[in-house]
């Protein structure tokens, strides 16, 4: 007889200083190890490798798209590329990290990363960032890629505390959201006071699929109805968000 497979190792939790952090999306109670909440009672499974706190809806096409694993490996070809393309050429991704870097980090963090992709901020942000994302399949490229703390979750119901965080950063994921002033709201409630927003989106008006493309001057009203101060700069067809708490 064979020796005896040895059973595979259980997927590792949360590291020890992302755990306090975490909050049940539906009640806002605290989570044990296992993805138990502490005060509804849901207990929160494991998709591969990562922790499933997705608590809200996708658009149906988007949802589709972001699941199909040759989209999720190309991404990084397109990321390096998009940001010069759609600004015109003022603006291209090593300078996008730049200016996340300049905004976000004097906060001391920790971060977090809604709409993480493949995990393009956490080379700018470090190893104090937590990533989320409702795609598995982007998840794993991530993992891959840019090894850290990563979970499945929706930007409009973030599965955090009040406060948690110094920082958070919303790239192109803002033009996804099925709830963009939910989005907002959950920003400014996961940050903590003198805490700031980095963002980036494209502009409209008008866009494919129904997608959410505001302007300059009807994403500002929405950042401060959702409790932040900042601005929008336009840079070609792209929106650069620099917000902070008020």
């Amino acid at each position: 007889m064979g020796a005896a497979k040895a059973p595979k190792p259980p997927f590792p939790g949360p590291p020890p200083w992302l755990l306090p952090l975490l909050a049940c999306p539906f009640c806002r109670g605290p989570l044990r190890e296992e993805g138990r909440c502490r005060g509804c009672g849901r207990v929160f499974p494991r998709k591969g490798e990562f922790l499933d706190l997705r608590a809200f809806r996708e658009r149906p096409l988007l949802a589709l798209l972001n699941r199909f694993p040759p989209v999720a490996l190309g991404y990084d070809l397109w990321r390096v590329r998009s940001t010069g393309l759609l600004s015109g050429g003022r603006l291209d991704l090593a300078g996008e990290l730049n200016l996340l870097k300049g905004w976000l980090l004097p906060t001391g963090g920790p971060f977090l990363d809604v709409g993480t992709g493949t995990g393009v901020y956490r080379e700018a942000l470090g190893e104090g960032m937590v990533g989320v994302d409702p795609s598995p399949v982007f998840l794993k490229v991530a993992q891959r890629r840019r090894p850290g703390a990563y979970l499945l979750a929706h930007g409009e119901r973030l599965p955090f505390r009040d406060g948690a965080f110094g920082g958070v950063a919303i790239g192109p994921t803002w033009n996804e959201f099925l709830d963009p002033v939910a989005a907002a709201r959950e920003a400014r409630r996961v940050l903590r006071p003198g805490g700031r927003l980095f963002g980036l989106l494209l502009l409209g008006p008008g866009g494919p699929w129904g997608l959410f493309r505001p302007t300059p001057q009807a994403f500002l009203p929405l950042l401060e109805g959702a409790g932040f101060r900042g601005e929008v700069r336009r840079l070609g067809r792209l929106g650069l968000v620099l917000a902070e708490v008020r």
